[in-house]
């Protein structure tokens, strides 16, 4: 699954480039992309309940092939958790790409103002009946070591 995850977000990059001197591109073609928006919106809110609102009761999320929450009642405790201890987190979508049930998402995440470059992040969002069950992201080592 871990290969499956590299080679979709390699394909990614080379589909919208990698170059760190353009202005964010994306276009929202669909309701998922919509979905997406509203929860990226909810981390600048820093509303973990508006956050959870599309994502299913069994949804799971993966970091490197391991699942790190399982639950959307676990996942609104992470989210709450996270705003707690990063109070000043923001998020930009940087790309955004919906291909059939998934939505592939490269954003770029500040967990403290004093931070101008922020973290490259990438998230593949499968949907099943307009809901999110499965969140696979790729991020840098230890970025979120206590969530």
């Amino acid at each position: 699954m871990r290969r499956i995850i590299q080679i979709t977000v390699l394909t990614f990059y080379i589909m919208v480039g990698c170059n760190s001197e353009q202005q964010p591109k994306y276009e929202i073609t669909g309701e998922q992309g919509r979905i997406i928006k509203e929860m990226i919106d909810a981390v600048n809110e820093r509303d973990a309940e508006k956050y959870v609102k599309s994502f299913a009761d069994e949804v799971q999320v993966f970091i490197e092939s391991e699942i790190k929450v399982d639950g959307r009642e676990n996942l609104i405790k992470n989210r709450a958790k996270h705003f707690e201890s990063h109070p000043n987190v923001r998020s930009e979508i940087q790309h955004l790409v919906e291909i059939d049930d998934k939505v592939i998402m490269h954003d770029k995440v500040w967990l403290e103002e004093a931070d101008k470059v922020g973290q490259n992040i990438v998230e593949v969002f499968t949907f099943e009946n307009r809901k999110v069950v499965r969140v696979d992201v790729i991020q840098p080592e230890g970025l979120f070591q206590n969530q």
